[in-house]
């Protein structure tokens, strides 16, 4: 092509980050730059994603000057796409920075600040003290979980009943996230008692007790969970090999 405007670069950058070429990404848009073409939205939003995909924290930097020399660091979708390149090259001081400094900010801001901040033990509670902050479904399963992996069972039992007093136990996301936290703690018999409470059992609460009590040593606990699941005519799970695997490798355990 002779002559390229913005829209044709904004394609071919956009493409090639979602087919993780994300060094040609980032090459198009310098070359987009050093002829002349200032970039859109979008192609920020690219170009950033392919920055945090590789780890490359100082050019993804470079980037946001450019978007704020554009005026376009203030567009949800960017400063979003900024929050996740710091966010996941594990500059969380800058990620939270960044973030109190939008003038508008969305439930995927938030989220992607909590989880940045999920990932190490040291930050957990401040991750908790955000979440307090902006209550969502998404927000309560990326609580839990990190609650889960660092072992902090208060804390886990703290997010556990703000979601029942919610009501987002029957939420797929959620529902699996509350089962699958005190089960990591070996506390079986209070997953049992919220799995049985559930109004509504997703094939996903099934898998999530099911691989529980086999983590925990009870194969046997696991089987007959497993024909209670059917005999209940649950069958979403014929389409997941996860619980029929267990079936065929827990006799071997027992």
């Amino acid at each position: 092509m002779v002559d390229k405007n913005y829209v044709t670069w904004n394609t071919i950058i956009s493409v090639l980050d979602q087919i993780e070429y994300f060094e040609e990404a980032i090459k198009s848009f310098c070359k987009m730059r050093r002829a002349g073409i200032v970039p859109s939205n979008f192609t920020l939003i690219s170009t950033l994603n392919s920055c945090a995909s590789l780890g490359w924290v100082m050019l993804g930097q470079q980037v946001h000057g450019e978007a704020f020399k554009l005026g376009l660091d203030s567009n949800i979708s960017v400063s979003n796409a900024l929050l996740a390149l710091y966010a996941d090259t594990g500059c969380v001081a800058e990620c939270l920075k960044f973030f109190s400094l939008m003038p508008e900010d969305d439930q995927v801001s938030w989220n992607t600040v909590i989880g940045s901040l999920s990932v190490s033990e040291s930050s957990i509670s401040e991750a908790v003290k955000y979440y307090l902050n902006m209550i969502d479904w998404i927000t309560f399963a990326t609580v839990l979980s990190a609650c889960a992996s660092v072992a902090t069972l208060e804390c886990g039992m703290e997010v556990h009943a703000s979601a029942l007093r919610a009501c987002l136990e029957s939420d797929v996301v959620v529902g699996s996230a509350l089962v699958d936290m005190p089960l990591k703690f070996g506390r079986i018999e209070y997953a049992l008692r919220f799995f049985d409470m559930m109004p509504i059992r997703y094939v996903y609460f099934w898998i999530s007790m099911i691989s529980g009590y086999a983590r925990n040593g009870h194969g046997d606990k696991a089987l007959r969970l497993f024909s209670r699941m059917v005999q209940s005519g649950q069958r979403d799970w014929i389409t997941s090999p996860y619980p029929l695997f267990l079936v065929l490798v827990l006799p071997l355990q027992l």
